[in-house]
């Protein structure tokens, strides 16, 4: 994606992987950016939904409409979630947000040390996965500027 076009990032993976430490790196370096962050609009917004596939299918859908609502008024959303499909890609291609999945190079420690992975049911990386599709992977190798080596990043 050209850089000059991007309306919005878009940040997914599983928990513990640095999303929202990236988001907060992200919002302090562009302007206008608003964070949206899938465990709060859960929170506040899909209350009704579980963790199901099915309901977290639900749940990114809603996250894609606060983006678009938020792009909508001129401002640039920096979403994360851990969840992610490849039709929600294609919808994100058309509203021209980047995104990005975010891989920790250290998972086992991740699951280790991560409360989400000690519940075994409707974990995303347990006993959900992914879809496959081509998308742009950076990862975490818990340096503090691990991100700089994504020229789109970068460029914001």
């Amino acid at each position: 994606m050209n850089n000059k076009r991007v309306k919005g990032l878009w940040f997914f993976g599983m928990s513990g992987s640095g999303k929202t430490y990236l988001s907060k790196i992200l919002k302090n370096k562009i302007k206008n950016s608003v964070l949206v962050d899938g465990d709060v609009v859960r929170k506040y917004v899909s209350f009704d939904l579980g963790y199901s596939l099915k309901d977290r299918e639900h749940q990114i859908l809603r996250v894609l409409g606060i983006g678009k609502i938020i792009s909508l008024a001129k401002k640039f959303p920096i979403i994360s979630t851990v969840y992610f499909n490849k039709k929600l890609l294609k919808l994100c291609k058309k509203e021209d947000f980047y995104v990005l999945q975010i891989v920790r190079k250290n998972k086992k420690m991740i699951k280790k040390n991560n409360a989400t992975y000690k519940s075994k049911k409707n974990i995303v990386g347990v006993d959900i996965s992914y879809e496959k599709f081509k998308k742009d992977v950076l990862i975490n190798n818990e340096t503090k500027n691990f991100w700089r080596k994504n020229k789109i990043l970068d460029a914001l």
